[in-house]
């Protein structure tokens, strides 16, 4: 029984040293509007262009006609401002669900579902969650399985509507720490790209973090 506890407690302490570190820990709140419920809180990963392998993604943008609310009751789309269709790939092992774009603080859009901000601040921005449930629908495509999992190796486009930044900023690339309040802002980013790991492969990532130290022990 003893030899069974140690092995746990040294399995947990490999796994805290395997795992990888957050690019940039966040703990966030949310709070609904005008569309489909947030339910997000608590801590996420940032996920950003040119972040460390665990949190990286990559992301480009073109205009897109297409909206992502059309349903009577949604925030209009107005015909003289530009929609953006985003495209981002999971350049990281690990799958993602609950994957949300949040604006910063100078950036402005219509396809919101409410705000988002840091624990403990007063600073939630406009924010949606990155799906195709509901009156707000931005993903437009996923390249894998169409199941609102961001997977390893995936693409998905998905669209920010009458998007206006203060700055003059791009809507992409992702590559600022800090959401809401306590990101950077333009430059570098107009936005922030945040998400939830899939149990299953992120046990998978640590496992293959153990097995590396477990290596270097022996050489």
């Amino acid at each position: 029984m003893k030899t069974a506890t140690k092995t746990l407690m040294l399995i947990a302490v490999l796994a805290f040293a395997a795992a990888p570190t957050m690019a940039n820990p966040v703990n966030v709140y949310s709070q609904d509007g005008p569309q489909d419920p947030l339910v997000i809180e608590g801590p996420v990963h940032e996920l950003g262009d040119g972040f460390p392998a665990n949190e990286l993604i990559e992301s480009s943008n073109r205009p897109t006609d297409e909206t992502a609310c059309d349903d009577p009751g949604s925030e209009p789309d107005d015909p003289a401002i530009p929609n953006v269709l985003v495209t981002m790939t999971n350049l990281t092992r690990v799958d993602w669900h609950d994957v949300h774009y949040v604006a910063d603080p100078e950036t402005g859009i219509t396809n919101f579902d409410g705000w988002i901000g840091n624990m403990g601040a007063t600073d939630a921005q406009f924010a949606f969650r990155i799906d195709n449930i509901g009156i707000n629908r931005p993903l437009v495509s996923e390249s894998i399985i169409v199941d609102n999992i961001f997977q390893a190796n995936e693409t998905w486009e998905f669209i920010i509507q009458d998007f206006v930044n203060q700055m003059g900023g791009p809507p992409t690339p992702f590559d600022s720490l800090g959401i809401a309040g306590r990101s950077g802002g333009w430059p570098p980013s107009t936005g922030s790209i945040i998400a939830v790991p899939e149990p299953a492969t992120m046990s998978l990532l640590v496992l293959g973090g153990i097995g590396m130290l477990v290596r270097r022990r022996r050489k």
